[in-house]
Formats: structure tokens, C-alpha cells, sequence
């Protein structure tokens, strides 16, 4: 990992706006996060960008700027909800596919 032992974890960035308002307490090691990062950028991924990645077998989302310095994390739980909430409500009839009849 590229960080030291006095490297304190990151906190998942959840302020509770998507459920009860409450900020989340999940932590994760700096050096996970920067790490993967950095895989993404060997990958090719340039710029400032989000990016899903795996520890412990659960997803997290994280935000990685080009210098390599992660802006902050969400957790599982929270990374699952900021994504449900990103695609909308599929019941939602501004969100729903539309079924189009190709004809020839």
C-alpha cells in the first residue's frame, strides 16, 4: 500500500442526504483506495474520475484526481444507494425504457 501505518482510514463521504441524514461511519485503509487508484490509472483512466473497486468482497466507489490523491470514498451500503439513486426509480415513467417498433 502507498500509505504508513499513521495514515488514518478514509471514512465513507455519506452525509445521510439519500436515507436519515446521519453520516456514515465505515472506514476503509487510505492505502486500498490510493492503490486502486492507481491500477485505474495504469488502466488508462486520465483525468479526475470516480471509480468502483473491490476489497474485502464488497464494492466501493471513490473519487481519484490525476495526481493520484483520492477526494474521498463511499461505502457498500452507500455506493449501492448513490447508484440506485443515479439510475431512478425503474417504476418511474421519465426513467423507464421506452419500447420503440422498428419497422421495415
Amino acid at each position: 500500500m502507498r500509505t504508513g501505518p499513521e495514515t488514518p482510514p478514509l471514512r465513507c463521504v455519506s452525509s445521510g442526504y439519500l436515507s436519515n441524514g446521519c453520516s456514515c461511519r465505515a472506514t476503509i485503509p487510505t492505502g486500498v483506495v490510493t492503490d486502486a487508484w492507481a491500477r485505474e490509472q495504469r488502466a488508462g483512466v486520465r483525468g479526475d474520475s470516480f471509480f468502483h473497486f473491490t476489497w474485502r468482497g464488497d464494492v466501493w466507489l471513490a473519487f481519484g484526481l490525476r495526481d493520484g490523491r483520492i477526494r474521498g470514498a463511499y461505502c457498500p451500503e452507500h455506493t449501492a444507494e448513490r447508484n440506485q439513486h443515479l439510475v431512478g426509480d425503474p417504476s418511474d415513467e421519465e426513467s423507464a425504457p421506452k419500447k420503440i417498433a422498428l419497422t421495415g
